[in-house]
Formats: C-alpha cells, structure tokens, sequence
C-alpha cells in the first residue's frame, strides 16, 4: 500500500511532481510506496524535507518529461522511477522502460506535428481576431507547447480546442479546462518542458512582436556557446527606435545581468551618447550573438571573440531585430558587426565616419566598439579616439529624421 500521496494541481504538474521527486528519490522512496492524484488546489504542498542532493542526465530528465506529457495512467510513477533508477542505481524493468520510450516518442511525433502544421491547422476570422483550431490530440503534449504556439503567434490570442479539453491565450493568461467546466490559468513554468526545444521548428522569421522574439531567443541552445554561459542577453530599447546599435556580444557583467552594455565598455558608451546627444532610451541596443563566449582562467571568465558559426547561428535573432524594428540608422559598433550586416570582410578605418546606404533602405554607420577606446594605452590617444567615437554618434544621429510630433 502506498505510505506517501502527492496531489498535483493538474494533469501535467510537472512542477510539484518535480519538487516531489527530488525529495523523494533523495531519501530513496521506492515508486510503489507512492501515490499521485491530481487535485486542483485542493491537495497538501508536495515534500520538501531536506534530502542528499543529488543530479539527473538531462537526457533521462526529457524522458520523464516526455513522460508526464502522455496520457499513461500511471506516467507519474514511470517518470518518477526514472530518477528513483538513477540514484539508487537500480535497474527499471525493461517492460516499464519500453513503456516509456514508447509514450515518448509519440509525444515527440504529435509535437512535431503540431509545430510543422501550426499555420495549417490555426485559422483566423476575416485574418483578425484570436488564432483558432481543433487538434486531434492524443498525449498533452498541445499544452507543454502553449509557449512555442504564442511565440510563433507574437502574443496574439489563440484557443485550441482538443479532446475533452480546450486551452487558450488571452493576450495575458494561458487558460485551460476539460469540457462543460470553468477554464483555469495554467502557468507555463508548471508544465514539462517540450519534447523539442522551444526553437527548433520556429518560423522566426513570421514572428512580427519583438518580446515574443525576445522569449523565444531566451530558450535558444543552437550552439554550444549557449550551454556555458549563464543565459541569453537579448536587445532592449524601443520597438519603434530610429536608430540601433549592434555590438559584437555580451561580456562578463552583461552575461550575469541579462542586459547588453552594462559593463566598463557600456558605461563608456552610455557616456558617449550623452555627449552625442542621443538618448539611450530612445534607441535599441543589441549584439550580434547573443552569448558570452569565454575562456576560464582561474575563477575569471576572458572574452572570446565569436566565430563564424556562432554569428551564423545569432543571424536570425538579429535578423529579426532588425526587421520589427526598421531603424532608420544602424550603427554597426565594432568589426564583427559590421561584417555580419554588410555581408563582407570590414576594415573599420575604410568603413567609419561615413554614411553607408543598405539594403533595406537604413543608413549604415561603422564605428569601432567601445570596448576598443578601453584598450588604448596612451592618455593622449585614448582622449582622441573617444572624440572620433563621439563624432561617429553625433554623425549617426544627424541622418536620423525628425522624430514625429
């Protein structure tokens, strides 16, 4: 008889299965001795008495999320033996594993075809109004996607009908319910993580809301610089900027604050725009990638210069950027910018202080980073260079067009 009972806020509570099982597994809970019901806040907190720590593969932590997102009666207990296995060292009977890997790879096949088909299957009235469909769902998997679905819609309302449930985006709230009963909110950070990363199978180039761009690219792994630093440093600033600033990447400071020029080189270039006259509210600030690519020395971490790759990889949140945005003039801060949006090798002393017309109808302007005026040795010349850099600014903001009244 099961000695220990969790009750889950909903079908797919991965959260407080989660916080069940590090406690749990930690004090070595065999999966028999426990008993999960779903009981819309009406169950006791899940355990979290102290136990030994304890970490999971992140491969065997997607399977049991892939897990929890099928309609297995008794997911919660395959799922949680996953990691009991894991820190027991104990074997799981190879019939349950089987189970498992089967549940998993049809929510992995319905997800893909939710992703891939999303534009098919969403229809609007009259092209206005909330997106809407019905999706023959068989695993939960349409819920552990809600996030993916309004990233690809830029935040627009959308309802999805589905077996015996329906759920919906109200432009503020994710809403789900079963049929002939009352819609409750369902928060996004209580549901399994997709079987895909929230990226893959997103059409970024059709997302036209920027914060729904800036979501998507905070989940981005695509390359392995992502996986060392500490998270994502989207752009910030005005969706309707005239003028935008590209840099090359985020360092140190920016990587641990989650804003893009806020170390020395940003200070100094915070006071350069004040000298220019250029309000820093007023513009978009982005990079060109968007992870800190470091090397250790000791406990420090040393600025790396982005490969090819790495920029390759960026390119689309950029892109993308740059496309909801249509800044007027684009100043491209360093020569890894500027080589990623004029398509070419850039010599900065060729390029700078001159009005470079592209492709999109903006202004180009090249300057060099600020980060270039902090390694400049001599007093003398450092003073100089940082005139010529304010120059460039005070250049940049006089193509700008009259701001509207």
């Amino acid at each position: 008889m099961p000695q220990t009972t969790i009750s889950l806020d909903h079908p797919i509570d991965f959260a407080r299965w989660r916080t069940a099982t590090r406690t749990l597994a930690g004090r070595h809970v065999p999966p028999d001795d426990i008993a999960w019901h779903v009981a819309p806040s009406g169950g006791p907190d899940a355990p979290t008495r102290d136990a030994p720590p304890f970490s999971i593969p992140r491969e065997s932590m997607q399977l049991a999320a892939d897990v929890l997102q099928s309609m297995l009666p008794d997911r919660f207990t395959l799922a949680y033996y996953l990691v009991y296995a894991h820190v027991t060292g104990t074997d799981i009977p190879p019939a349950d594993l089987a189970r498992m890997e089967a549940a998993a790879a049809s929510v992995r096949a319905e997800t893909a075809r939710l992703r891939h088909g999303l534009f098919t299957l969403m229809q609007r009235t009259d092209g206005e109004g909330a997106w809407h469909a019905t999706f023959d769902a068989t695993t939960y998997a349409p819920e552990c996607n809600a996030r993916f679905i309004t990233c690809q819609l830029s935040l627009a309302p959308w309802r999805l009908a589905l077996p015996g449930r329906r759920m919906e985006w109200t432009g503020h709230a994710l809403l789900h319910g079963h049929d002939g009963a009352d819609a409750f909110p369902l928060a996004f950070n209580s549901l399994p993580p997709p079987a895909m990363p929230l990226v893959e199978g997103l059409d970024i180039a059709r997302i036209t809301a920027l914060p729904a761009v800036a979501l998507a690219a905070r989940t981005c792994r695509i390359c392995p610089m992502a996986r060392h630093a500490t998270r994502t440093v989207f752009g910030e600033g005005r969706s309707d900027a005239r003028m935008m600033f590209v840099g090359e990447q985020p360092g140190d400071k920016e990587d641990l604050a989650g804003r893009p020029f806020v170390g020395p080189a940003g200070q100094l270039f915070d006071r350069a725009l004040h000298e220019a006259g250029i309000d820093r509210d007023d513009a978009y600030v982005t990079n060109t990638v968007k992870h800190f690519k470091f090397r250790r020395s000791g406990a420090r971490r040393i600025h790396e210069k982005a490969g090819p790759a790495e920029i390759a990889n960026c390119a689309p949140w950029l892109a993308a950027e740059r496309r909801i945005i249509r800044p007027q003039v684009l100043v491209m801060l360093g020569g890894t910018a500027a080589s990623a949006l004029l398509g070419r090798p850039v010599t900065i002393g060729r390029e700078r202080s001159r009005a470079i017309t592209l492709g999109d109808g903006a202004t180009g302007v090249v300057t060099v980073h600020p980060s270039f005026l902090l390694r400049v040795p001599d007093e003398a010349a450092r003073r100089r260079e940082y005139d010529r850099f304010v120059a460039d600014l005070r250049l940049a903001a006089s193509l700008c067009a009259p701001a509207r009244a």
